[in-house]
């Protein structure tokens, strides 16, 4: 391939791909330098396409494609390293950060930042002696980061006191943590501070904390996803009741 080709290749992940037409497929991908990017991929489906079997989600790809507009043109996929094999219900919990991106992001803003974590998060999920709860709350936090939505983690919202582990507060999603919350901000979950704190310095170790982050992370996430449910999160429950 010539070296100004090769200059254009992306480093990236699919995140979800579909059939279009005969033999090509619809792919949206999550690249380093480019964001959420949406490709068609002409002729990569049949046994005779040297690509269909390396178009899979969790295998790193380096990408190029033309033309401008919401949907662009794949004119060329390599390999971008060995893929991620996702162990068990792993991989759903791959496909829901998955999900997070495309329900999240807007297509061409990069967030390299990101795009280290979710691959860090990969590489979590790979090994299954790391707890995947913590590796997705991790994940979360920094998804809410990248968007702007950073959580509060150092103070009481209303007084400007340092959080203390045997306080309960309030969080609000628009202000942050609230000690002694009153009946008006019911609404919104309680966690401890000894949680915040966690979460603070990504401490998961604690039952407690894991239970109580998780309650937070889908509490603030929803708001960012108009409250409807995602597809990932029914396919987990589908799986245990298998």
């Amino acid at each position: 391939m010539p070296a100004e080709h090769r200059q254009q290749l992306q480093y990236g992940f699919i995140l979800h791909s579909r059939p279009y037409r005969d033999t090509s497929s619809l792919l949206d991908i999550f690249t380093r330098d480019g964001g959420r990017v949406s490709l068609v991929a002409r002729g990569v489906r049949g046994s005779r396409s040297r690509n269909s079997a390396r178009l899979e989600a969790f295998v790193p790809l380096l990408f190029s494609w033309a033309g401008h507009g919401e949907l662009r043109t794949m004119t060329a996929v390599e390999s971008g390293g060995t893929a991620y094999s996702l162990p068990g219900s792993r991989i759903i919990s791959g496909f829901y950060m998955n999900e997070l991106i495309l329900r999240l992001l807007h297509r061409d803003d990069p967030h390299p930042e990101l795009f280290a974590c979710y691959e860090s998060a990969l590489q979590g999920l790979r090994d299954e002696s790391v707890p995947q709860e913590a590796v997705l709350r991790r994940y979360e936090r920094e998804l809410l980061e990248e968007l702007g939505y950073g959580l509060q983690l150092a103070e009481d919202a209303h007084s400007g006191e340092p959080l203390h582990a045997d306080s309960q507060y309030c969080y609000h999603p628009e202000q942050g943590p609230i000690a002694q919350p009153d009946s008006s901000q019911r609404e919104y979950p309680v966690i401890s501070g000894q949680t915040l704190l966690a979460i603070r310095a990504n401490d998961y170790q604690d039952s407690r904390v894991l239970r109580e982050a998780k309650i937070l992370m889908r509490f603030l996430l929803s708001q960012h996803l108009d409250n409807r449910p995602l597809k990932s999160r029914e396919l987990y429950w589908q799986s245990r009741d298998l």
